[in-house]
């Protein structure tokens, strides 16, 4: 999972064994540590309850079965090690919200940008070192989301983002609905502030859905040098590649860029 970026991320933090994070549980922040012995989650800093699971649960796409994809591997010489590995699940944010902001953040501009944005966004609007919720980022005005946070123009987005959710005109539930086709979905997501075709692709993808690839600089990167000889071709052309994936495309484009 660390080969996703978002271990980078605030609140994470990640030191090589552990991943820690501030959340707020039960009304109080307290600071989880997150480990793995032997396959299994180990979780520290906070009671077990049901709140806690449901967000362990998405951070780590405990409820996305990958067997398909697994299954699918096993006949490909290139993605052998993927099940060996334990590769196939996504990082993700506790929230819907969390990842949608955070793909916001990614937009156009480098890694670095990204890591520096999203670290200024909670100590600015999240109590506590947490990721702050759609209250806490509406309680600032977009001017002050650009210039202490060094959004640039994703400030607009985000303050529409969580003024819309405050207001109850954008329901992530509903937009977010499960039993949507997958089409469906990512047309939904599309109509989010800020979110284009490339972002709905990376939300589909952290909600265990990869019919989707979200075409960006560094998949053409990839694909041009890894089979077209650094070549300049069209992304209908680079996507072909991966159709015979069916609705596994983006994890598997994914495991290829990760590799062993």
């Amino acid at each position: 999972m660390t080969s996703h970026g978002w271990y980078r991320l605030a609140p994470f933090r990640w030191d090589g064994k552990v991943l820690r994070r501030m959340e707020l549980l039960g009304g109080k922040v307290v600071e989880l540590a997150i480990s793995a012995t032997r396959g299994a989650l180990r979780i520290e800093g906070a009671e077990d309850s049901a709140e806690l699971r449901r967000r362990i649960a998405r951070m780590f796409q405990l409820d996305v079965d990958i067997a398909e994809f697994l299954a699918m591997t096993r006949d490909v010489a290139t993605h052998q090690w993927v099940e060996a590995a334990g590769f196939g699940r996504l990082l993700c944010g506790a929230t819907l919200w969390e990842d949608i902001v955070k793909i916001i953040a990614t937009t156009n501009v480098t890694w670095s940008q990204t890591v520096r944005m999203v670290e200024l966004l909670v100590a600015k609007c999240g109590p506590g070192g947490v990721f702050p919720s759609p209250h806490d980022v509406a309680r600032f005005s977009e001017r002050e989301l650009q210039d202490d946070c060094r959004l640039g123009y994703r400030a607009k987005s985000i303050h529409a983002l969580a003024n819309g959710i405050v207001r109850g005109e954008i329901d992530l539930e509903k937009i977010s609905d499960p039993r949507q086709p997958t089409a469906e979905l990512f047309a939904s997501y599309k109509r989010l502030p800020g979110i284009g075709p490339y972002g709905a692709a990376h939300l589909l993808a952290m909600d265990g859905r990869h019919d989707f690839i979200a075409v960006d600089t560094e998949f053409r990167r990839f694909v041009r040098e890894t089979y077209h000889g650094g070549r300049r071709v069209s992304d209908a052309t680079m996507l072909r590649r991966y159709k015979k994936w069916g609705r596994w495309q983006y994890l598997a484009y994914w495991s290829e860029l990760h590799g062993p």
